[in-house]
């Protein structure tokens, strides 16, 4: 599996910080803002994975974004991380 540098955009903490463990623990690198425009300006992500409520308006064109629905299936996630 590829290490991918994710940031997770949520506002909800409990699941944001469940969200970022489970990747965590699938290998990724994770960084968590609660906010559009948050997150370190050092960490160039792969990834955008962002919680309802917000748009795909967040980050950089290059990074693939993908949006959370409730109730997370972490399967799904883990494929839409892989691209296929």
């Amino acid at each position: 599996m590829t290490t991918l540098r994710i940031l997770l955009v949520e506002e909800a903490s409990p699941f944001r910080d469940a969200i970022a463990s489970a990747l965590a623990n699938g290998g990724h690198q994770v960084s968590v803002t609660e906010s559009v425009g948050g997150g370190p300006n050092d960490f160039a992500p792969d990834a955008v994975v962002y919680g309802e409520g917000f748009t795909q308006a967040v980050g950089q064109e290059r990074e693939r974004q993908i949006a959370l629905r409730r109730p997370v299936n972490m399967e799904v996630l883990r494929r839409a991380l892989r691209g296929s």
